[in-house]
C-alpha cells in the first residue's frame, strides 16, 4: 500500500486526558459545572455537539497564553508520539491533525509536533480571551471535509490516507480513507476500523504502517 498521509483524531487518539474542552474548563476553575454538563450528555438529554456549545461558556474569560503556558503541565500525551512523528517524517508520509475540539489547543499539539496540517471547531477569541462562544463546531461530517480539503492541497488520494482514532466521529474518516486504525477505542467503532488496539505507546502502530507499506 502507498501511504502519503496519516490523519490523526486528537481527545483520546493522541491526548489520553483530560480531553481538550475539560482541560479549558477546569483551567478556568469551572470543573464542577462541567459536571453538570457531561452528565446531561451522558444520560442522553443533550448531544455531545450541544455539550461542547454549553462548555464553551465555561472557559470565557480564559486567556490563550494561559491556555498555551499550561499545556504541558496538564495534558498527557500518548507515549511516543515523537518517535512515530519522526518514523512518519523520514518517510515524507504527511501528518495532518483533525479534531472536532478547540483549534487553539489543537495548534499547541501541531506546533509541538511539527504536523503539517491541523483543523478544529473555532472558538472566539477577542484580545486574546475566550468569548465563551464556537464561531463554527466541526462536528463528525466536517472532519471528513478538512481531510479531503488537505488531501486537495497536498496532491494525495483519500485511498492512500491512514486514518487514526477512538470515537464515533471519526466513523466517516474511516470508511473513505485506504486504511484506518481505532486506537483506545469507544463501543461505538468497535469493527469500524481496518485496525484496532489498545495501547499506551503509539510507537505500537509501527508495526501495523510497515505491513502496510510492505505489501
Amino acid at each position: 500500500m502507498k501511504i502519503e498521509a496519516i490523519c490523526f483524531d486528537m481527545d483520546g487518539t493522541l491526548i489520553r486526558y483530560p480531553d481538550s474542552v475539560r482541560y479549558l474548563c477546569s483551567l478556568n476553575g469551572n470543573s464542577k459545572s462541567l459536571e453538570g454538563i457531561e452528565k446531561l450528555e451522558s444520560d442522553g438529554i443533550i448531544s455531545w455537539i450541544d455539550a461542547d456549545y454549553k462548555k464553551s461558556r465555561l472557559i470565557k474569560g480564559l486567556s490563550v497564553e494561559e491556555v498555551e503556558d499550561n499545556f504541558k503541565r496538564n495534558i498527557k500525551i500518548i507515549q511516543n508520539l515523537d518517535r512515530v512523528s519522526m518514523y512518519l517524517r523520514e518517510r515524507e508520509i504527511k501528518q495532518v491533525l483533525i479534531t472536532a475540539g478547540p483549534i487553539q489547543v489543537a495548534e499547541i499539539l501541531s506546533t509541538q509536533f511539527s504536523f503539517n496540517g491541523v483543523y478544529g471547531s473555532l472558538y472566539e477569541v477577542q484580545a486574546r480571551k475566550f468569548t465563551g462562544r464556537i464561531i463554527s463546531h466541526l462536528g463528525s461530517e466536517n472532519k471528513l471535509s478538512c481531510l479531503r480539503e488537505f488531501c486537495l492541497n497536498n496532491n494525495i488520494a483519500l485511498d492512500h490516507c491512514v486514518a487514526i482514532g477512538d470515537g464515533e466521529s471519526d466513523i466517516g474518516i474511516f470508511e473513505k480513507c485506504g486504511r484506518s486504525i481505532a486506537i483506545n477505542y469507544s463501543d461505538a467503532i468497535k469493527g469500524k476500523a481496518t485496525e484496532q488496539i489498545i495501547t499506551d505507546d503509539l510507537s505500537d502502530i509501527i508495526s501495523i504502517l510497515e505491513y502496510w507499506l510492505s505489501e
